[in-house]
């Protein structure tokens, strides 16, 4: 089984050999993983956009506007997240999506999100949020479970809603869960300045780090394609940097420094057969088969992922692998002691806000 839109980004030249049926996939695939932008971006950097059927074209272009508007909002996003924080004191460091657009990384063309991810220090969180908060950014309402789901156990705050232009901030104060054992302190990862703003992120080391360790410990997979061609980007911008011996080399020495080696090397696994880059695949896929489930239980659950056109075409052992990932994920997050209780108790609220929506026999009669 081979993802289309994996084949298309890898190989362009395909273009050339798609039927209309193969195009509707491509379309309808695309719109669903947030990568019809970034396929366009890849036809038309190596010239093969003119094999795209003319009824096919519109769905690219004007996904392609969509992204030009985002990327001049996201500048000025940016902008006013500076002039609130960075004037109080806060050092911002801006992560993924906006970070790509900032840095002109080749991960912004064609990439659609929602979120602004930012990070400031674990004792900044309150100074930030009240920050954000004085410009017209406020948060769902949230129950008290939740405030304290968030502020003792996770990574990051409630996210922060504008009150005029609906645009979301998630406000990190670390990259992982307080509750993950990997958990360490975000100021041990570098970061550079950015040109245009007095704002930071991760150099490109630690960018593909964070991206892999934030794409590996997920549990369910809604952008998956976009997420692990990120990847392939970053790899092969890091890859191409001069003064780089081996990229492969860097992030491994990196990533293990870090205690990040079990979820970065996962995510080379993939990279580098994506690349065909077969002698780096073969070190880091030893390094995995060191660890017997990792290697036979979640490598193959996420290979299904990445290479299935939709999860939902699954068989039994496919549906098994991907509720593994699911339970991982949470493992990840949480030691059972505090997962437990946590499932338990998310489970009752979901039931009582059910029954609160279903109306009372006869009460509509």
């Amino acid at each position: 089984m081979s993802n289309l839109l994996i084949s298309l980004f890898n190989n362009p030249e395909l273009a050339n050999k798609l039927s209309m049926y193969d195009w509707s996939k491509v379309v309808s695939h695309g719109r669903d993983q947030n990568m019809l932008g970034r396929i366009w971006w890849r036809l038309q950097s190596n010239s093969v956009e003119k094999h795209v059927p003319d009824r096919v074209v519109p769905h690219f272009t004007s996904c392609n506007l969509f992204v030009e508007q985002q990327e001049i909002n996201i500048n000025r996003e940016l902008e006013d997240i500076s002039n609130t924080l960075v004037s109080r004191g806060i050092d911002t460091t801006v992560l993924k999506g906006a970070a790509y657009i900032a840095v002109s990384s080749n991960c912004k063309h064609g990439r659609i999100f929602n979120d602004i991810d930012i990070l400031v220090d674990h004792s900044k969180i309150r100074d930030a949020e009240i920050a954000l908060m004085t410009q017209g950014w406020f948060h769902k309402k949230e129950t008290d479970y939740d405030k304290r789901y968030f502020r003792e156990w996770m990574h990051e705050i409630q996210p922060l809603i504008h009150k005029d232009r609906l645009t979301t901030i998630d406000l990190h104060h670390n990259i992982l869960p307080l509750t993950n054992k990997k958990h360490f302190n975000a100021d041990k990862l570098k970061t550079i300045k950015l040109k245009q703003v007095p704002l930071l992120t991760f150099d490109l080391v630690d960018r593909f780090i964070h991206s892999a360790t934030h794409l590996f410990t997920e549990g369910e997979f809604p952008h998956a394609i976009r997420d692990i061609t990120d990847l392939i980007i970053l790899y092969q911008e890091l890859d191409g940097e001069e003064e780089t011996e081996s990229a492969h080399k860097l992030i491994l020495e990196r990533s293990k420094a870090l205690g990040l080696d079990d979820y970065v090397h996962l995510a080379l696994l993939f990279v580098l057969k994506n690349l065909d880059k077969e002698l780096e695949h073969k070190q880091v896929e030893s390094l995995v088969s060191k660890n017997a489930i990792t290697f036979y239980v979640t490598v193959p659950a996420f290979k299904f992922v990445f290479t299935a056109d939709s999860i939902a075409q699954g068989n039994f052992i496919n549906n098994v692998g991907l509720f593994w990932l699911y339970m991982r994920s949470h493992l990840i997050k949480m030691p059972l002691h505090v997962l437990i209780p946590h499932i338990c108790r998310k489970f009752i609220h979901n039931m009582k806000e059910k029954f609160k929506e279903e109306p009372v026999n006869g009460a509509n009669k």
